[in-house]
Formats: structure tokens, sequence, C-alpha cells
């Protein structure tokens, strides 16, 4: 990582920054290693502006972490693919000589002054992909939906996507792992979900008649001109991964009109964003349990006893939300003295 790409990352911030609003920057890696770090766009939300880079160089992470802490309120760290980094190259040298780690390892043991997250990039790739496809064709229910690449993107997507009602074809090149990986989601899934994943050990006959068609390898072109020849002309084409698609796929695919996309992942990092703040929000001010002289109570997803009284917050309640039953869920029938706590509750926090 030079001095340059540094200077990229510090320009990028003051970027940031001008919007004025709550700065969030992103740090992650791909399974793809290519020739250089780079930074990936500025999405401008409601309540904040976020940015960040994909790195491939992980010698100064710790210097590229040490650069930013502060100067943005919050840095996510991926905490999915693992990276080779000597305890040496860490100032601490927290992590035992030739320790496989992740960019959140290094993050959570240098980082002081932003507040720190770990994040799941694929998981929010699945969960955009799953999003789009659920509102691009309405439903899913009954659409056949071939996927070539079954790794941790693509299995994550098969299994959501087949409890949706969803016929999922599958083809991975390596067939042993494939039927195990395809076995092993059949067995999760929900014994009500009526269809079940199918592996194919060809591609074309995989992705035959499919109503979508997605490529989830990492910088392998794994949908080819034949592939595309073979499709119906309403597929939808999704490249989920990186140059999923051959130059003469391209081509034809836009002779014939076809649709290919590549999913954008903003809606899905940007309702993460959403989440973390408020789960923060919850576990800082609102989430335990409180002792009152008449009754406890608690909220933020505290496990409340047999007749605690559940709010929206313990700190300043607006909000009854029921009497905990001690088993985890709500009383359906209230007692006299629960009914009494609830009165008592209202009165003295002046809830209406």
């Amino acid at each position: 990582m030079d001095e340059d790409f540094l200077n990229s990352v510090l320009e990028r911030i003051l970027e940031l920054k001008s919007f004025e609003k709550k700065t969030v920057f992103s740090i992650s890696t791909t399974t793809k290693q290519e020739d250089s770090a780079y930074l990936t766009p500025i999405r401008v939300c409601k309540d904040f502006v976020l940015a960040g880079c994909i790195i491939f160089d992980q010698k100064n992470l710790s210097s590229l972490l040490g650069k930013i802490d502060g100067s943005v309120d919050i840095i996510l760290c991926d905490s999915e693919k693992t990276i080779p980094l000597h305890a040496k190259e860490l100032n601490h040298a927290p992590v035992e000589k030739s320790e496989k780690v992740t960019i959140s390892d290094v993050g959570f043991q240098t980082i002081k002054k932003s507040d720190i997250f770990e994040f799941k990039p694929n998981d929010l790739t699945v969960n955009a992909a799953w999003c789009f496809l659920s509102q691009r064709m309405k439903y899913l229910s009954g659409k056949k939906i071939c996927i070539l690449g079954a790794g941790n993107i693509g299995s994550k997507l098969a299994l959501k996507l087949v409890e949706c009602g969803a016929e999922i074809c599958i083809y991975r090149r390596n067939m042993e792992k494939g039927n195990l990986i395809i076995n092993g989601l059949n067995l999760i899934r929900p014994e009500s979900v009526n269809t079940k994943i199918q592996f194919y050990s060809d591609a074309a006959q995989a992705s035959s008649m499919a109503d979508v068609l997605i490529g989830t390898s990492s910088g392998f072109p794994i949908i080819d001109e034949n592939i595309v020849n073979n499709l119906r002309r309403d597929c939808l084409i999704i490249d989920l991964g990186k140059n999923n698609l051959t130059k003469n796929a391209i081509k034809i695919a836009t002779e014939y009109s076809m649709n290919i996309y590549r999913t954008d992942v903003s809606p899905a990092i940007e309702s993460f964003v959403y989440e973390l703040l408020k789960t923060q929000d919850i576990l800082k001010h609102s989430c335990g349990k409180k002792h009152l002289d008449f009754c406890s109570i608690v909220s933020g997803g505290y496990f409340g006893g047999c007749g605690d009284i559940v709010v929206d917050s313990i700190g300043s309640p607006n909000r009854v939300l029921g009497v905990a039953q001690g088993n985890g869920v709500l009383k359906q029938v209230l007692n006299a003295t629960d009914k009494d706590n609830i009165k008592k509750l209202k009165d003295y926090f002046t809830i209406e």
C-alpha cells in the first residue's frame, strides 16, 4: 500500500466531512487479488455518508487504520476474509507468528478513537441480490433460478431463494464439493419448503429454461456464449461476482436484448449501517432491566422475568409493550397484579 493511496484515502475522507453528516468508512478485501487497492464510491444517505476501500496489500494495514482513526465517526472492518499477516507487521504484535487474521482482528487492536464495527461484505451482497430479485421478479415462488458457483455467496443466496419457493439449480466445477454443499443446504432447508436445491455437473444444463442466471465466481468468466445462446431471451443475467461473463457472452446477450445486471449493494449497506446505529443506541440507552418500587421493567430485548413489564426504553418509557411471561414471550392474559402495575407505571412516567 503506497503513500499515494493513503493520501487518496485522506482526500476521500475530507470529501465525506464536507457533507456535514455522520461519516462512515469501510475497509474490506476480496477473494480475487488485484494489482492495487482502490476506493469505493461515496454513498450519501439521510443521516450519514459512507465510502470505503478494497485493499490487497495488508502489510501497512495498521498504518491505514492509524491514518483514519478519529478522522471518521465509524469504521467498518471486514470480518469475513482472512489475510496473511505476521505479528511483526503490527505495532502491538498481538497475533501469533504466521497466523491468518481478518481485517477486523487488526482493526479492533488498532482503532482507539472512532467507533469500530465488524461487517460481512458477502452477506450484504447476498441480501442486496435477494431484495433485487424479489422486487424485479415480483415474487420468487415457482421461478427457476440458476446459480453458477456454489461458494460463500452462491450457497447463501441459494438458501434464501429456495426458502421463497424458487426452483434452484446450482453448478460448481468441483462436483464432489458441489454435491456436499447442496446436500448440506437441503438438510437445513425448512421442511415446510416444497422445493429443493438441485446440483448439476453441466452449466448449460443447469441454466436451461432459467428465469434468472446468476454468476457468482470470483474473477472467473463462468458464463460463456454457449450458455447465453441456450438461455430464454427473457432470462435475467446477473454478474454477482467479478467478470463472470466472457466478452462474447456479453456481445451475444446484448444482441438478443437480454438484461444484464450488476446488483447494487447500496440499499444493503445503507440499511446495515442504520441497523448498527439503532443497535448501538439500544445497547447504550435502553437495553436492560430496571427495578421500581412496585415492579421491574425491561427493554431492548432483555429477557424479562414473570411479571416484568416490557417497555420501549427503561431510561424513559413512552410505551408499554406487554408483560413478560418469564419464558421469552409476552402474557396473552393479564392478571389483576399485572394490570395494576401497568397503571402505576403509566402514572409514574406519565404514559398515555
